[in-house]
């Protein structure tokens, strides 16, 4: 590992940030004279000139901008490293972002499980359908939709994503449908992408049918409450519907499952897990929804 002096190192970003002797000798708390020497040091050190200098004029040479580009991430790293590490402990709080489905659905209902365990540390969700810069948003976890590769973040696969067509028991208090055909007897019920029913009953070797038709939601809450209303059949996530099964809330019509390529990965930063309620929050999620998985009745 070939590393310059690491002392003339900080000194030459903090001037560079500054564009100032002197206001990066009062950052550092040392004389502009010791910062001048530390970024003399390191242009030895390299056998390169980082800054042009003249009378009250101070600027990078080419070679400082592309220098400084290179190590300023190492530096931010450093630095969001260090604060996750000097947060206050009192304050014992994890931050979670997640889809306001996944939540409401999946995460709230368990929760006090974990505060139980943990009484001292306090969970707080941001709901969003956005992908958080965790990071620069202060967010310790994410709980994410997809395939899995998150480039420079941790990832734990949390649950397999299964699609599952779901009810309200009231709805087939005089008839259940036999086969999938049959279920076009009722709305069906559809999120703003619409795309789910179509690859459920092309699993089932049925392409002749409008899957379009049906009452639209923005979210699957929408579906999933109006499933519960008995409004018609919702297909939805397996993992959204699992407290409504297991309560006789929802019931299965058919159970036909289809599996999706994609699934719900908890996502986050090495430095996140640094203290010991972090490590304990993403352990006990990961215990949780394990646990679960190998309790689910379909495939």
């Amino acid at each position: 590992m070939t590393l310059p002096p690491l002392q003339a190192l900080v000194c030459f970003a903090t001037v560079a940030r500054h564009m100032s002797m002197k206001a990066a000798a009062e950052e550092l708390c040392i004389t502009a004279s010791a910062v001048s020497q530390q970024i003399a040091r390191l242009e030895a050190w390299l056998n390169v000139r980082l800054f042009m200098r003249g009378p009250r004029f101070l600027a990078l040479t080419a070679e400082g901008h592309i220098y400084l580009r290179a190590i300023q991430p190492a530096f931010n790293q450093i630095s969001q490293a260090t604060q996750r590490l000097m947060d206050n402990a009192s304050q014992s709080k994890v931050t979670v972002s997640c889809t306001p489905g996944f939540a409401i659905q999946w995460l709230l209902p368990r929760l006090g499980a974990f505060e139980k365990l943990h009484p001292g540390v306090e969970v707080q969700i941001n709901t969003t359908n956005r992908v958080v810069n965790l990071s620069n948003e202060g967010i310790d976890f994410a709980v994410r939709h997809g395939a899995g590769v998150y480039p420079g973040l941790q990832s734990h696969c949390l649950v397999n994503d299964h699609l599952l067509p779901v009810c309200s028991p009231a709805l087939l208090a005089e008839n259940r449908p036999a086969s999938p055909r049959e279920l076009l007897n009722y709305p069906l019920l559809h999120d703003e992408h619409r795309l789910d029913w179509r690859l459920w009953f092309d699993t089932q070797g049925i392409h002749d049918v409008d899957t379009d038709k049906g009452p639209v939601f923005i979210d699957s809450n929408g579906v999933i409450e109006a499933a519960l209303a008995g409004r018609g059949v919702a297909l939805v996530r397996r993992v959204l519907v699992a407290e409504a099964l297991s309560r006789g809330r929802l019931i299965c019509p058919l159970a036909i499952t289809v599996a999706s390529p994609i699934a719900y990965y908890l996502v986050y930063d090495e430095s996140a897990v640094l203290q010991r309620m972090s490590r304990d929050f993403r352990d006990w999620l990961l215990a949780t929804a394990a646990s679960e998985e190998h309790r689910w009745p379909y495939p």
